[in-house]
Formats: C-alpha cells, sequence, structure tokens
C-alpha cells in the first residue's frame, strides 16, 4: 500500500517538476540558495555534499559554485551499488553515471566526511522525511552519516504527510524558495 501511495506521489510531484520553465527553475533555485547560503549550519560546514542536478531539480551548480569560493570543500555523488560521495572539482571533470546523472570523472576521495549534505528530493513532507526516486541510495547513505541534512525542494513539492518506510530517513531542515521548515 505504502509502495503505491509513493509511486502515485512521485508521478505527481515529477510531473508538475517537469513541467517548470527554465526561468522559473532559475528564480526559485535562487530564492533557495540565498536561503541556504546564508543558513548558519552552512556556514559553518567545512565540507558541504551537494548533488549535481537532473532535468528540473533544485539547480545546485551557483551553490557548489560559492561554496568553492566560500574556501568549502565540496562533495558530490557517485552511485554504483551505493552511494558514495567524492572531492568535486570542476564542472568539466563530470561525466555521466549511473541514470545519466553527471559525476566525477577522477574519484578523488575526500579529505573529510561532510559536515552538510544538502539532500535531493522529489517531494517532501512536513514530517521531514523524503520521497526519492524509490532508490533507496540517500536513505542508505544517511543512515550512515553524521552529517546536517538539508532537504531542498521548490515549495509547491511539501506535502503536509509522507507515506513512510521503515528505512526512510528524517531531515534536520527543509529549504523551499518561501521557507525554511524545522522541526517542530
Amino acid at each position: 500500500m505504502v509502495h503505491h501511495l509513493k509511486a502515485a506521489l512521485r508521478k505527481k510531484m515529477l510531473e508538475k517538476r517537469e513541467a517548470l520553465g527554465n526561468e522559473g527553475v532559475a528564480v526559485m533555485s535562487r530564492s533557495i540558495m540565498g536561503r541556504l547560503l546564508s543558513h548558519e549550519r552552512f556556514q559553518e560546514a567545512k565540507t558541504v555534499a551537494f548533488y549535481i542536478p537532473k532535468g528540473k531539480e533544485v539547480d545546485t551548480r551557483p551553490m557548489i559554485e560559492r561554496a568553492l569560493e566560500m574556501g568549502k570543500e565540496v562533495l558530490v555523488p557517485v552511485t554504483n551499488h551505493k552511494i558514495q560521495f567524492y572531492r568535486f572539482r570542476s564542472f568539466e571533470d563530470l561525466k555521466a553515471g549511473k541514470f545519466g546523472i553527471l559525476e566525477p570523472a577522477k574519484h578523488d576521495a575526500p579529505h573529510n566526511v561532510p559536515h552538510l549534505v544538502v539532500v535531493p528530493g522529489v517531494s517532501f513532507g512536513l514530517c521531514m522525511h523524503r520521497l526519492g526516486y524509490g532508490k533507496g541510495y540517500y536513505d542508505d547513505y544517511l543512515s550512515r552519516s553524521p552529517a546536517y541534512r538539508i532537504g531542498i525542494c521548490y515549495d509547491f513539492q511539501v506535502v503536509e504527510k509522507l507515506p513512510k518506510h521503515d528505512k526512510d530517513e528524517r531531515m534536520d531542515e527543509i529549504i523551499t524558495d518561501k521557507r525554511i521548515i524545522t522541526m517542530i
């Protein structure tokens, strides 16, 4: 039952997100970037893990550039059987990996584990859970990581409550183009 509810919500949210225009993505992504970059946890983090956007996901590329300018070590995921994070060097160093998502061509191990993980999602709930693409890669990684977790998404992707599974990991905060959501 939970699987069917998640699949229906995933389909609805992906259709809505992919219908966005490029200008809408850019404007909302800039709003999210402003909230993230001024966030105390981001300011304090020496090592930050980002994702490389695919399709109309929140565009993290300007966030990555700003983090590097701020002297932070930036990590991005490589997905095989599990997600592993590797040092980000440049956008020119990326190649298409599993699922067509860009990832580092050179797998340089990071100096540090991330202090902060910026987590993508198809949808997030006010319950602080996320709905991903259904493969469980981020949940698996987060279950083993002590990093602070900030999910980022467009505000329309936030729902009151998500159907959840035992292995679903919670976010510490969610940042949208309109607000920052924290645990009550």
